[in-house]
């Protein structure tokens, strides 16, 4: 474990005096879209991606809802013009659920992003308890996957619960870890591997079963495999956060001592916030103290600390979501959830060294039990959010706000003799070339502006092979300026 005392005193103290001085940002040009045919959901989950193939950002929102009959259970799916306006798709197969979860990912390696369902439905068996796998033709038509085992009696029909998709046998394929209250009300949490086919094989882990928590994958310490952290309650309540090492072939080892605060009702996201290439992790929910928002910087090894002196206001029932929101080329944060002094959904913006500050006079709503997302809807290079949730009112809300940054990333063009970037769209490799062009950097970002990936310049093509598929943004700085290109990655 790696120790620097003075860099970390000197951290902190900025991050106290700078919290001090100045607790409150500019607002942020975000504006509530008029309009949306959304259908305002609560205890719900929301998902972007791109499922029709053409290139913008589609969404499904599941959840409780209301009709002209009352309470509801729905699923929904928009697609996106292009332009941010979306359109409901009628008549999907997709069962409705709340208390659920949602997770887009190409399972099969068709190049199209299938989706996976958890939750709680009046309407079907399994003790209402469900977990569904849908395909996707690549036009946005989805087909029900009999046969999984995620489904049914001995399987991992799951309601207040999670999901999520990482290649964690380093095969190339996605698998799949599910949590959640679970058929026979056992609490689960279930790694499945995936052959590369779709075809899904349950695989004994240390982890403990949860529900009504959250979980999330990144590689923490640098070997390029996926660790993964777990939260919520366990056996006879008891709130756990528990973060276990990956050998890279799917067979994990708790971690024991870390500093992270046992949560349920909880939230997890990891992020690189100080730019110094490593995973860090933001964790919300209740604990034994109350409700926290608490951050924690990462050595590079997978060693955390809490970073002291923040500003994020505890929250329980929460959701976060990172995302570069003002073109500065760092990652952001929006918080939402329940606060002890109510239902909050708070933008706080960094400043590329992992200081927060709050920004004030923004128009979101604030929420509990809901979801939240960033994604560039409408093509101007800059991510929007999509809110759910109870609100103050009483009221089911789903609502979308649109981001005027002035600083997005544009799409632009500048005269270089030969330059070029084929093919596009683009499977492995991308080639670009360009005569007495010189190289100073090459950055891939993903719908949200955040760096997917920095490219080491050793010649005229790059691999895109580790991306998943869907449009990026490929922004070049050369001798001669600075271009941005939209990619179409299969």
């Amino acid at each position: 474990m790696k120790h620097n005392y003075f860099i970390f005193l000197r951290i902190v103290l900025t991050v106290m005096v700078y919290t001090t001085i100045t607790n409150q940002g500019l607002a942020q040009n975000f504006t509530e879209v008029q309009g949306t045919p959304f259908h305002g959901v609560s205890i719900s989950s929301i998902a972007f991606a791109d499922v029709d193939g053409d290139g913008d950002q589609d969404v499904l929102m599941t959840g409780s809802g209301l009709d002209s009959n009352g309470p509801t259970t729905t699923s929904r799916l928009y697609l996106n013009d292009g332009t941010g306006t979306f359109t409901e798709v009628t008549n999907t197969p997709f069962v409705n659920v709340r208390d659920g979860a949602i997770a887009f990912a190409d399972v099969n390696n068709d190049g199209d992003q299938d989706v996976l369902i958890t939750g709680y439905n009046h309407d079907v068996n399994f003790s209402n308890r469900t977990s569904v796998l849908y395909s996707n033709d690549g036009s946005g038509t989805f087909t029900e996957v009999t046969g999984t085992p995620f489904r049914g009696s001995g399987g991992d029909g799951v309601q207040w619960g999670s999901i999520a998709f990482a290649d964690v046998t380093g095969n190339g394929a996605q698998d799949v870890l599910i949590t959640g209250f679970g058929f026979g009300g056992e609490r689960t949490a279930r790694l499945y591997t995936n052959d590369g086919a779709g075809n899904f094989t349950f695989v004994s882990t240390p982890f403990e079963g949860i529900y009504l928590g959250s979980i999330a994958f990144a590689d923490i310490d640098g070997d390029n495999d996926q660790d993964v952290l777990i939260t919520g309650a366990g056996s006879s309540y008891k709130a756990i956060s528990k973060l276990f090492i990956n050998n890279g072939t799917g067979t994990f080892t708790e971690v024991t001592g870390t500093p992270f605060d046992p949560v349920h009702r909880s939230s997890i996201a990891f992020e690189d916030i100080d730019a110094d290439g490593d995973k860090d992790v933001l964790i919300t929910g209740k604990s034994s103290s109350g409700r926290i928002s608490k951050l924690y910087s990462n050595d590079g090894n997978g060693n955390f600390t809490l970073v002291t002196g923040t500003i994020f206001e505890g929250v329980d029932n929460s959701s976060i979501a990172f995302a570069d929101i003002d073109g500065d080329n760092d990652q952001d944060v929006v918080i939402t959830g329940l606060s002890d002094s109510g239902r909050i959904s708070k933008l706080y913006t960094n400043n590329g060294e992992g200081v927060f500050v709050e920004v004030l006079g923004t128009p979101f709503m604030g929420v509990n039990e809901g979801s939240i997302a960033f994604a560039d809807v409408d093509g101007d290079n800059d991510p929007e959010l999509l809110i759910t949730g109870w609100a103050d009112s009483g009221d089911k809300i789903a609502k979308l706000y649109n981001n005027d940054n002035a600083n997005a990333l544009a799409i632009s063009d500048f005269a270089i003799e030969g330059f070029k970037i084929y093919p596009n769209p683009v499977k492995d490799q991308l080639t670009i070339t360009g005569k007495n062009m010189i190289v100073n950097e090459i950055n891939i970002y993903d719908h949200t502006s955040r760096i997917m990936k920095k490219v080491i310049w050793q010649g005229t093509s790059t691999s895109l092979n580790h991306l998943a598929t869907g449009m990026y943004i490929l922004r070049i700085k050369t001798n001669q300026g600075t271009t941005a290109r939209k990619i179409l990655k299969i």
